[in-house]
């Protein structure tokens, strides 16, 4: 990687952000760090690079934070589950996306990097786990977040193939590793980590080192294919083996939650929504929790040199950062 690039990264505050500087500053690559007035700049103490501070839908914003900059790597959105709809969220997600592409042009950008997410890919079982060529799923469909991600990343293909705009698409699945100052993956470990009950369900999840899935993608600034998605996917954990991990050597009840109350509590989180009351759960989302949502990395793993996670290391590695900034 050239070290004298200059990269800058949106929403560099951000849990994966925040991971993802800490990688190129490692590489002795410069970096330019996009993120909002007064935005919570804890996770980033200590790092030497240029902060900007811009609104990210604003169009004199973006310009100015993209020039003198070979390489974008979009990672600010708004990861709001609440909405069934993406409208709410199409201004951050779609038109700031938008704004910095047209800025990429602009300033003859080398590579346009997008983080999207694992939700726009269909999942799978562990015999056939979701891959980069499945459309997204049902379930997603209903999910605001995973439809505005979906029309930004339609754009960016639309883009490469009519201007020739030098861009790839990283699909992140769960992300768990150090560094969530918000908390927002983390959230997982302060429902489980200090319960001796803890109540979970009967689906599973993709989990992967946030470390990995920063390599993969500062990787993909010389290895990745023009107009290609990435799927940033670790190994493929049930949520009860997944409390074993973050529960090692301390006696744990759990207790499985039937599937129908879930879904009941979800049908109820979806008519709250209707009425315009805030509810994370809604009826797609707890159908995702009762099945095995998962995926393969196997692509990233061979085109961008992405390591393997250990979702134990990751689960160590995550406790002992909330434990030392008295998170938990």
């Amino acid at each position: 990687m050239n070290s004298e690039m200059k990269v800058l990264v949106t929403g560099a505050n951000g849990f994966l952000a925040t991971n993802v500087v800490r990688e190129l500053l490692s590489r002795d690559v410069e970096v330019r760090g996009m993120v909002r007035q007064h935005a919570d700049m804890k996770s980033l103490e200590g790092l030497d690079f240029e902060i900007f501070h811009g609104n990210i839908t604003n169009a004199s914003d973006v310009d100015k934070a993209v020039s003198g900059c070979s390489v974008i790597i979009h990672a600010a959105a708004d990861t709001s589950q609440r909405y069934s709809q993406a409208s709410p969220l199409y201004r951050v997600n779609v038109e700031a996306t938008r704004l910095l592409v047209e800025a990429a042009q602009r300033h003859r950008t080398d590579r346009f990097i997008f983080i999207s997410t694992g939700d726009t890919i269909d999942f799978g079982s562990r015999e056939n786990p979701g891959h980069e060529g499945n459309p997204i799923g049902s379930l997603f469909q209903k999910s605001g977040y995973a439809m505005s991600k979906l029309e930004a990343e339609k754009r960016i293909q639309e883009e490469v193939k009519k201007n020739n705009l030098n861009a790839v698409i990283m699909n992140p699945t769960f992300m768990i590793g150090p560094f969530d100052a918000k908390p927002s993956s983390g959230r997982i470990f302060k429902m489980m980590y200090p319960n001796k009950i803890v109540f979970i369900p009967r689906g599973g999840k993709n989990f992967t080192d946030v470390r990995a899935a920063s390599t993969a993608i500062c990787n993909a600034i010389t290895m990745g294919k023009t107009g290609e998605r990435y799927l940033l996917a670790g190994e493929n954990v049930s949520y009860h083996e997944f409390l074993k991990i973050v529960r090692f050597g301390k006696k744990t009840i759990p207790v499985l939650i039937p599937d129908w109350v879930l879904i009941f509590l979800g049908v109820c989180g979806s008519f709250l929504r209707r009425l315009g009351i805030h509810s994370e759960l809604s009826i797609s989302n707890a159908k995702i929790l009762v099945s095995d949502d998962y995926y393969t990395g196997r692509k990233a793993a061979e085109e961008l040199k992405m390591p393997p996670t250990s979702v134990r290391v990751a689960v160590n590695d995550a406790i002992d950062w909330f434990q030392k900034n008295k998170m938990l």
